[in-house]
């Protein structure tokens, strides 16, 4: 079994009400990180089935009348597309069943106004190396489109590595990856 299944396989056991309490302490680290604090313009991730559940604090940032962005996946072009949103109910089911961004009810911006990316992965290692789910789109966006954004990401601790995993030289590295135990800023 490849890494990325073996990984993905604990993380899809974790059970309902411990992934919740991780994804708790992980939003609470965010919420500490001085990048994250001073953003004006973040782009976060939907959670889907067993990561990070991001909802409440796109929800709370909403509340507040803070600035949200979420990406919508255009899969012929494969890339990610950035939407504001100020509702969830402007989300529908997208690429993959993602809840995503519905461009007749949401503004596109520029990806150069993104300051802050939130990046779901697979696996990642302590010098910010990640796998995501094999399609390449936030790496090809990363890269792309937004390279002035800080990259940060979400994962729980037995996702991170100490060991090196394996890069290709398409892949994008992290500035932090935060989880429920740290921050671990991937320049030190």
């Amino acid at each position: 079994m490849d890494l990325r299944k073996k990984i993905l396989s604990l993380r899809d056991k974790l059970p309902a009400w411990q992934a919740a309490k991780y994804s708790q302490k992980i939003i609470q680290n965010l919420r500490r990180l001085e990048e994250y604090k001073s953003c004006r313009l973040p782009l976060f991730f939907y959670s889907f089935r067993s990561e990070v559940d991001t909802r409440a604090e796109i929800e709370r940032r909403i509340r507040a009348r803070k600035h949200v962005a979420l990406p919508k996946t255009n899969i012929p072009y494969k890339k990610l597309e950035c939407f504001l949103i100020t509702s969830l109910g402007q989300l529908k089911p997208g690429a993959f069943s993602i809840q995503e961004p519905d461009p007749s009810l949401c503004q596109k911006i520029h990806s150069e106004q993104i300051d802050l990316v939130m990046v779901p992965g697979s696996v990642f290692d302590r010098r910010g190396a990640r796998f995501g789910y094999g399609g390449g789109f936030y790496d090809r966006f990363l890269s792309h489109d937004a390279p002035q954004a800080i990259r940060i990401g979400l994962a729980f601790s037995f996702q991170v590595l100490d060991n090196d995993i394996p890069v290709a030289p398409h892949d994008q590295f992290m500035d932090y990856i935060i989880t429920e135990n740290e921050i671990i800023s991937c320049h030190e």
